[in-house]
């Protein structure tokens, strides 16, 4: 028997019980359900990406509300440390200016009239401490 006689009876065989139909079809149907499951898993990792960047704006608004309430917390505590140091300095400046005599015209210690001038420079110091940094931290 010859290749050509096998051909031709298998094709004589087919062709009536459309098997030759069944065998061009069964690739473009593999085919087609190869592209119909590449469409879907494309879906499923869209929604995916969609989650994911549904939940990374929702965390970057929480991050920007916690960085803007910790910022708030740094100010008021730098207010509440300069406030801190201008009570201990104005605490020392009392402590020097203490008169351990009860009579004025013998101080210990002796400032008279210079402790005026320490006062008004300890003050000028804060003002220009406060008008140095701008937003009073």
């Amino acid at each position: 028997m010859d290749w050509t006689a096998i051909i031709t009876a298998l094709i004589t065989a087919l062709i009536p019980t459309g098997g030759l139909v069944a065998i061009v079809t069964l690739t473009e149907k593999k085919s087609a359900a190869m592209l119909e499951n590449a469409k879907q898993l494309a879906e499923s990792y869209k929604a995916l990406a969609d989650e994911y960047q549904e939940r990374e704006a929702k965390t970057q608004v929480l991050l920007q509300t916690k960085e803007d309430e910790l910022l708030k917390q740094i100010r008021m505590n730098s207010g509440l440390r300069h406030s801190l140091d201008d009570a201990h300095t104005e605490c020392a400046v009392a402590k020097l200016m203490y008169c351990r005599n009860s009579k004025c015209i013998q101080r210990d210690p002796p400032f008279g009239k210079d402790a005026n001038l320490v006062v008004k420079e300890m003050e000028g110091k804060t003002q220009k401490r406060y008008s140095d940094n701008g937003d009073n931290q």
